[in-house]
C-alpha cells in the first residue's frame, strides 16, 4: 500500500481512538479498524482534534501527533497504539513538531493553535526534547506569560541543516511574526518580514521551511497565500509570489 495512503488511514484512526473513548481516559490507545479495543492507566484529557502528525526522523515505525487539549503523543509501532508523550504538555494544544536534522534525538513541540477563528487555543511556548521525546523542558523565552503575546501560537518550526531555527508565531489578533533562533532556542531574534501586501501585521504566518539541500535558503507561506523567501537563513526576507486572495 502506498505510504501516503497508509499516513491518511493513521490519521482517521488516531482522530478516532483520541474522540471516540469515553470514561476514564487513556495514556496507551490500541487502534484496530478505527475502533478502541483496549485502554490502560487514566489521564485527565483525551486528545481532541489532531493538529498534526509526523513520522519520526529515526525510525520509520514511529509516529508523532499533537492535538487540541490532550498534548503530545506517539507511536512506535505505525498507528497501532498511541501513548502520551509527555504529562507536561497533557492538557495543551500541540500544533507544531520539529526535529534537529542532525541529531534525532532532538525534537521541538510548539502549543497553540493558531488559526483564524475565536476558538483556538492559546499555547504556552515551546518544548524541547535531547533524548528523543523522553523528556521535556519548556524554552523559557517562548513563554507568552514572559515575553508576550506574539508567542500564544507556535503555528510551524523549521530547523535548517545549518542549526537554525525559524518559528512562525501569532498572537491573538491575527498577527503574524517570525522568530529566529541559533542557539538551540535559548534566545531568540524577531524578523522584520513585514513586506508586500498584506505579509505581516492581521495576517498569520502558517508555514515555514527550509530548503533540506540548501541550509540558507527558507520560504513562509501566510494566510493569503504569498510565498515569502530567504537566501541567507532566514536573515532577511522578499516577496516571492503573491496569493491570487490577496487585497
Amino acid at each position: 500500500m502506498p505510504k501516503l495512503k497508509w499516513f491518511l488511514i493513521l490519521i482517521v484512526q488516531f482522530l478516532f481512538a483520541l474522540q471516540a473513548y469515553a470514561g476514564p481516559q487513556a495514556s496507551v490507545v490500541e487502534v484496530k479498524d478505527a475502533h478502541v479495543i483496549q485502554s490502560v492507566d487514566s489521564l485527565d484529557e483525551v486528545g481532541g482534534r489532531v493538529l498534526i502528525v509526523q513520522y519520526d526522523q529515526g525510525s520509520e515505525e514511529k509516529i508523532w501527533a499533537g492535538t487540541t487539549h490532550g498534548g503530545l503523543w506517539s507511536s512506535v509501532n505505525t498507528g497501532q497504539t498511541w501513548t502520551l508523550a509527555s504529562g507536561l504538555m497533557k492538557n495543551m494544544a500541540v500544533g507544531a513538531i520539529a526535529f534537529d536534522p542532525l541529531n534525532d534525538a532532538i525534537i521541538y513541540a510548539g502549543t497553540g493553535e493558531g488559526r483564524s477563528n475565536n476558538s483556538a487555543l492559546r499555547g504556552h511556548g515551546i518544548f524541547k526534547s535531547i533524548d528523543g521525546g523522553v523528556s521535556w523542558s519548556l524554552l523559557p523565552l517562548t513563554d507568552p506569560a514572559q515575553v508576550g503575546d506574539s508567542w500564544a501560537h507556535i503555528n510551524a518550526i523549521a530547523i535548517s541543516a545549518a542549526g537554525v531555527i525559524l518559528a512562525a508565531t501569532s498572537d491573538d489578533k491575527y498577527n503574524g511574526f517570525i522568530y529566529r533562533s541559533t542557539d538551540g532556542g535559548q534566545t531568540w531574534g524577531i524578523v522584520p518580514v513585514y513586506i508586500g501586501s498584506k505579509v505581516g501585521p492581521h495576517n498569520i504566518i502558517y508555514k515555514v521551511r527550509f530548503d533540506p539541500d540548501h541550509p540558507d535558503t527558507a520560504l513562509f507561506m501566510d494566510g493569503y497565500a504569498n510565498v515569502t523567501h530567504s537566501t541567507d537563513g532566514g536573515i532577511t526576507w522578499s516577496l516571492a509570489r503573491k496569493g491570487k486572495t490577496c487585497p
